[in-house]
């Protein structure tokens, strides 16, 4: 330590104390305590192994691919299959170093998910309505859900005028007053006011518009006036007539459901049973949204 003229001790400048610190470390490597990231990984992978926990994660990873998907503009199919097919090899080859096995099939994973999502959207590409129409339409009935004001009915749309076949929705969700008594697989005809799917209210709220596209509903609305039954030009196909008969099955247990347990726990019950919604007042519906759980009944 120096010493002033006085000899008192004097204060080395924090500049020379720095100096002299780095030069007593240069010569070994400096402990930050910092963990290993791979020790910590290893022992988590080990941890998962042992427990027989890993297998799920390929559900997690499905799923960061399909959420990727999502964040992608107009994504090419090729570029997530190949790269499924590199992570397969991949994992088959390095299958006898078990963090690289796992690297590989947890990225094969992420590439289907992301492949997944394109082909579903390809696969369900239908014409949405981009303006309110309102116009004669004629349909078969898919389904039928009945509702405290009436029923709402999802009608795979056979003519509607003014719109053209290649814009023409195939399917859409139209609502009726109460008293009309139509049941799957009829055949209908009537004037309808329909709409565009709606977007999200707000930002990252729930998109019923992106919801109704992979369920191939080009649009929703009403019945303005009297709904006929008609005799349709050709027979239903036997996909319809099944579908409708579900859905007949579905709306009979529903019923039974409510009455038996009766009140607004007879609507929700139902719901958790079958789907079916309608026979949820909308107190209990604003109820179940404000608690966060109404996709419960979904």
């Amino acid at each position: 330590m120096t010493q002033d003229k006085n000899g008192e001790p004097s204060r080395i400048p924090r500049s020379v104390a720095r100096t002299v610190a780095l030069s007593h470390l240069s010569g070994r490597a400096v402990d930050w305590g910092i963990p290993d990231w791979r020790d910590w990984l290893g022992r988590c992978l080990a941890q998962e192994i042992g427990q027989r926990r890993l297998f799920p994660w390929l559900a997690v990873c499905f799923g960061i691919g399909v959420s990727l998907f999502f964040q992608a503009e107009e994504p090419s199919l090729w570029a997530p299959l190949g790269a499924l097919a590199v992570c397969g090899a991949s994992a088959m080859w390095l299958r006898h170093n078990l963090f690289a096995l796992v690297l590989s099939v947890g990225l094969a994973a992420v590439f289907a998910g992301f492949a997944a999502g394109i082909i579903r959207t390809r696969t369900v590409a239908a014409p949405v309505l981009t303006r309110i129409v309102i116009a004669p339409v004629t349909g078969f009935i898919e389904s039928v859900e009945e509702r405290e004001q009436g029923r709402r009915i999802l009608l795979r749309v056979a003519s509607l005028q003014g719109i053209g076949e290649a814009a023409r929705p195939r399917l859409v969700r139209v609502s009726v007053r109460k008293g009309e008594a139509l049941s799957a697989g009829e055949f209908v005809a009537g004037t309808v006011r329909l709409l565009p799917p709606p977007e999200p209210a707000w930002p990252g709220g729930y998109d019923f518009a992106r919801d109704a596209y992979y369920k191939g509903i080009g649009a929703v609305g009403s019945f303005t006036g009297t709904v006929r039954r008609i005799e349709p030009a050709a027979p239903p196909d036997w996909r319809l007539w099944l579908a409708a008969r579900v859905d007949e099955a579905r709306n009979a247990l529903t019923r039974r459901i409510a009455a038996s347990i009766g009140g607004a726990a007879g609507g929700v019950g139902a719901a958790l049973v079958t789907g079916k919604r309608g026979l949820i007042g909308e107190a209990t519906s604003d109820v179940l949204r404000a608690a966060g759980i109404y996709h419960i009944v979904k």
